[in-house]
């Protein structure tokens, strides 16, 4: 006999976090947080983490984060395939959004690049087949895109938070300068430092200017952003258009070469 009074079982929203080519440490950064994680755990059901779980459910997902970029076909094939599982799909980390370390390998040749990351003494590892590097919206469709190198962990619970109130997420697009001026850090730039602060999207809480280390993007550009004036700015405070060029290609060469900025 059904109980009337028994409070039926809420529904927790599904949840997986999958990676592919890329560190792990935009990973790390969701484990590592602990006690909100395990306070959020019980909201949740967390349902694929192969990083931390021996046992993976194949789908389907509400919401699916995806760390790394596509590299190989293996990739490729990964990511179309939570793409059909989820619901929402998230790029979470800077390989993700805007192709990071490894999409310099297009300012190289890709041959030279693979010979030495990829081949062992016997040739390119088996079943092994790369790919030119890519951020992943370029192969399927992403409903939020969160860049870092890592992202900090206030945005992965902002994120979860707002659709478990189902609020429409928002997504921090102010540049590291607003974090410099809400923490009253003097500008670098202002002292003939390098830094890309105008140019960069925050979230970070302006970590590097922090310490006094110039910001080198790994955020990545802002969603809007005039890079010729900013690339003036920077010019005027003797921080030369090669230095910035190469600071650029680190962490989103993919992205600026994109939006117009010639890198190579």
């Amino acid at each position: 006999m059904n109980n009337p009074f028994k409070k039926e079982e809420k529904i927790k929203p599904k949840v997986a976090i999958h990676s592919i080519t890329g560190c792990a440490g935009c990973q790390l950064v969701i484990y590592f947080i602990k006690d909100k994680l395990l306070e959020l755990l019980g909201e949740i059901d967390l349902v694929a983490a192969p990083m931390i779980k021996g046992k993976n459910d194949e789908g389907p997902y509400d919401l699916c984060f995806v760390e790394g970029l596509v590299a190989s076909e293996e990739d490729l094939e990964h990511l179309k395939k939570w793409r059909e599982q989820s619901k929402v799909l998230v790029a979470w980390g800077t390989c993700a959004t805007h192709g990071n370390v490894p999409g310099i390998k297009i300012f190289m040749d890709e041959k030279t690049v693979e010979a030495a990351v990829y081949k062992n003494r016997t040739g390119l590892k088996k079943g092994l087949k790369p790919l030119t590097p890519t951020p992943i919206e370029e192969h399927v469709k992403v409903d939020f895109s969160i860049s870092g190198c890592p992202p900090e962990e206030i945005e992965f619970l902002r994120l979860v938070k707002h659709l478990l109130l189902q609020m429409n997420p928002v997504i921090y697009n102010e540049p590291v300068c607003v974090e410099c001026t809400k923490r009253e850090i003097k500008c670098l730039l202002e002292d003939g430092k390098e830094c890309l602060g105008p140019l960069i999207r925050g979230g970070c809480d302006a970590l590097c200017p922090g310490v006094n280390h110039g910001c080198t993007g790994c955020h990545g550009p802002l969603e809007s952003v005039n890079i010729p004036q900013v690339m003036k700015l920077l010019e005027a405070n003797g921080i030369s258009e090669k230095l910035v060029k190469q600071r650029l290609q680190k962490y989103a060469g993919l992205k600026f070469e994109k939006l117009g900025v010639k890198l190579k």
